[in-house]
């Protein structure tokens, strides 16, 4: 019995050895991948998911992107960033001219959060009234600046509204996922200065205009404006708004009465109002008051998503001048 045990045993040793050297010595090639190249695999696969994916709030992404090592490999770093309410500052005001400060500071300028959050529920930015008054009720903005509430109707903005100003080549003002409501002016006014991006906010019973331009375009995603004083959307000299989404809409402004108030207003020769297809007039601006869902001396055109104009949708018919027609040619 030990002989037969012991020939096994050296038929099991010399057949190691013919298969692959296993028992002299061979190397050995580990095929199985590691954890860091598994983890670099899934996360170029969850960025191709995040590709097809358009969130609503980019903060979603910055809190995803902290909850594990897997995140953090498939999502970009954030941009910096800061948030409102804020124990620095009591004001929304003075915590944007706090960052407008810095911007200015050519130490600190490479440092300076270029997003602001501002935190779910109804906040009341101004609330040094002698600030207050003399801002018009704004928070006045002079320097690029994204602003991203929690969401449309979460994130409220009371009895204020967002002045844009500053210089056209600084950049631009993004505003973002907010509600701004029963502001004792416009509810944003773009004045002879930086062009503005808004996307998901509404805009309810200013007292002057929903969101007006002047000397500056903006472009709106999904705008609501309801309720307002005068005109709902208001381009004057020099200006275009663009308004894109299935989630425009403009109604049930110009309720002071006002027969120079329109839903979609284009005060001056040299001011457009766009509506990028498939949005048309009559779809988006309804029940307006003073004179109407649409009007002025200017043109509404429906473009393209690159801006490329396909027909005219409004224009101002010319009117025969009251001085050829009477009489007396006065």
């Amino acid at each position: 019995m030990s002989a037969t045990n012991d020939d096994s045993n050296a038929g099991g040793g010399g057949g190691g050895g013919e298969g692959g050297g296993g028992g002299g010595g061979g190397l050995v090639i580990n095929t199985t991948p590691s954890l860091a190249s598994r983890l670099n695999q899934r996360a170029d696969l969850l960025r191709r998911i995040f590709s097809f994916h358009k969130t609503r709030n980019p903060k979603h992404y910055i809190n995803l992107r902290s909850s594990s090592k897997l995140f953090h490999r498939a999502l970009p770093p954030p941009p910096l960033w800061t948030s409102f309410p804020n124990s620095n500052h009591a004001t929304l005001q003075s915590l944007v001219d706090r960052l407008e400060e810095l911007q200015g500071d050519e130490e600190s300028s490479g440092n300076v959060p270029s997003v602001l959050f501002i935190d779910e529920g109804e906040l009341s930015p101004m609330v040094d009234m002698e600030n207050w008054h003399r801002e018009g009720g704004n928070v006045t903005m002079k320097k690029p600046l994204s602003i991203i509430g929690a969401g449309c109707g979460k994130t409220t903005l009371v009895e204020v509204g967002l002045l844009i100003l500053g210089n056209k080549s600084d950049g631009i003002v993004e505003i973002e996922n907010l509600t701004i409501k029963g502001g004792k002016e416009n509810g944003l006014c773009a004045v002879n200065g930086m062009n503005v991006k808004m996307k998901g906010c509404s805009v309810e019973e200013c007292q002057y205009h929903g969101v007006c331009a002047e000397g500056a375009d903006i472009s709106c995603d999904d705008l609501q404006v309801v309720g307002c004083s005068e005109s709902g959307v208001y381009a004057s000299t020099n200006a275009t708004i663009t308004l894109s989404g299935q989630g425009t809409t403009i109604q049930r402004n110009g309720t002071n009465g006002n027969s120079n108030n329109y839903g979609l207003y284009t005060s001056s020769s040299s001011s457009t109002i766009h509506l990028v297809h498939p949005l048309t007039k009559e779809e988006i601006s309804t029940n307006n008051g003073g004179s109407g869902n649409w009007g002025g001396p200017g043109t509404i055109k429906q473009v393209d998503n690159d801006g490329v104009v396909l027909q005219i949708l409004y224009e101002e018919e010319e009117e025969e001048s009251s001085e050829e027609s009477s009489e007396g040619g006065y």
